[in-house]
């Protein structure tokens, strides 16, 4: 499997965990977050930051890396996307298409860059100097995160609701 694969395959894998969470608890936090592997989001929290991070931030990053020598990449605070975007008023459908569009986008630009270009570097955050290649698996890495945030979130909502949740 290549890493193109497995950044077209995020947006189907989120949507079969987000479609077990209920319509009405789409919004739905829990009370203690203890243990949580990602950041402390719905699950619409969640698709909206996954739409945000890939747009705002990784795109951003891939293409400062290329055009830029040795770019200052920055970190995007999650929480305050949450507050300007205002997550709890967006359409969960309208978001998943917008998610699964730009990750589409990203993989096609990415595919088009040049194999010798995939070892120009950028500093990013606490990570210091990274490549291209390892910006596309802290990507592949951050999806991971996500799709783990929602494992959890659903057993959260199954154990404090007491929802029997399908398994799909």
């Amino acid at each position: 499997m290549t890493i193109f694969t497995t950044l077209l395959a995020m947006p189907d894998q989120f949507e079969r965990l987000l479609a077990q969470v209920p319509a009405d608890q789409l919004d739905w936090e829990p009370a203690n977050w203890a243990g949580t592997p990602a950041e402390r989001f719905s699950a619409r929290g969640h698709l909206c930051h996954l739409l945000d991070i890939e747009t705002q931030g990784y795109q951003l990053r891939f293409r400062r890396t290329l055009e830029e020598s040795l770019p200052a990449l920055a970190s995007l605070d999650g929480y305050q996307l949450a507050r300007d975007n205002q997550y709890p008023l967006q359409d969960t459908a309208v978001q998943l298409d917008r998610f699964r569009t730009a990750r589409l986008q990203t993989v096609d630009w990415l595919k088009a860059v040049p194999s010798s270009a995939w070892a120009r570097r950028a500093r990013y955050g606490d990570y210091g100097e990274v490549t291209l290649d390892g910006l596309v698996r802290l990507l592949v890495s951050h999806d991971h995160q996500h799709l783990a945030g929602m494992q959890w979130l659903l057993m959260r909502l199954n154990a404090d609701l007491e929802l029997a949740l399908p398994i799909a």
